[in-house]
């Protein structure tokens, strides 16, 4: 079973979990002074895009339900 398989199996409070994880981890990791710029860069990136899907995603939902 892939990945994609396994999230679909997982309920939402899981997902909710591995959301806020994920986002933790790499906002630890793009202030970490260990780690090059670059690589903290790109962390900061990340974590942006994750939010700005969820932020998406929550626009649309609030659409639907006016």
């Amino acid at each position: 079973m892939d990945t994609d398989d396994k999230m679909q199996q997982l309920s939402k409070e899981q997902l909710i979990n591995i959301i806020n994880w994920t986002r933790n981890d790499l906002r630890n990791a793009g202030m970490n002074r260990n780690l090059n710029d670059y690589v903290r860069g790109w962390c900061r990136m990340l974590v942006e895009a994750v939010e700005y899907q969820v932020d998406k995603a929550y626009k649309v939902l609030v659409k639907e339900e006016e």
